[in-house]
């Protein structure tokens, strides 16, 4: 009977010992293939919109008129409908159009800039545009002040232009003109008919 319970210990003793093995196995292969796995990422919360979803536009390039390029000298300068038009006496006041939108010049006293850019339109007066704003140097000419704020506010208002041979003449909604010309025009300049 001894030898039956020394049997039955000893099974039962293996079987705990096969029991422990299987289970420490199970452990150290949980653990390796803990280790393997990557942690998920956090969830992905949708950011809310508050307004329309905008579709951009395809871009174009800007117009560009060959015709206008380069530098014009004022020639004569108007008011409202050609109304009260300017004697302009030894100043050589330009603008000068650069094929990248950039307009510059001499006001009669300072320097300006400013862009410009083509409307495609066709208006009574010419071809649309658009200029401003103009930024100018701050010197003061009591000569030509006067002349260089009507000359700065025609240009910066200037909704057309046409250019015909050497003569370019740009035009504000109120019909203030300013005349220019490709070379400049000399010491005394007196505005013709328009």
């Amino acid at each position: 009977m001894y030898h039956e319970k020394s049997f039955i210990t000893k099974r039962v003793l293996v079987s705990m010992k096969y029991s422990m093995l299987w289970m420490g196995t199970c452990i150290i292969l949980a653990i390796l293939m803990a280790g393997c796995t990557q942690p998920s990422p956090p969830p992905v919360t949708p950011v809310p919109t508050t307004g329309p979803i905008v579709t951009p536009m395809p871009t174009m390039s800007p117009l560009k008129d060959p015709e206008l390029l380069g530098t014009w000298y004022i020639a004569a300068m108007t008011g409202p409908g050609g109304s009260s038009p300017v004697q302009i006496i030894s100043v050589q006041m330009s603008a000068i159009f650069s094929d990248v939108g950039g307009l510059s010049g001499f006001a009669g006293c300072n320097n300006f800039n400013s862009q410009y850019i083509l409307t495609g339109e066709v208006l009574p007066n010419g071809k649309g545009i658009t200029v401003g704003p103009v930024i100018s140097t701050l010197m003061y000419c009591a000569e030509t002040s006067d002349l260089e704020t009507r000359y700065l506010g025609i240009l910066e208002k200037a909704t057309s232009y046409s250019v015909s041979g050497n003569q370019l003449t740009l035009t504000d909604p109120l019909g203030s003109v300013l005349v220019f010309q490709r070379t400049s025009p000399g010491p005394t300049a007196v505005p013709r008919g328009l």
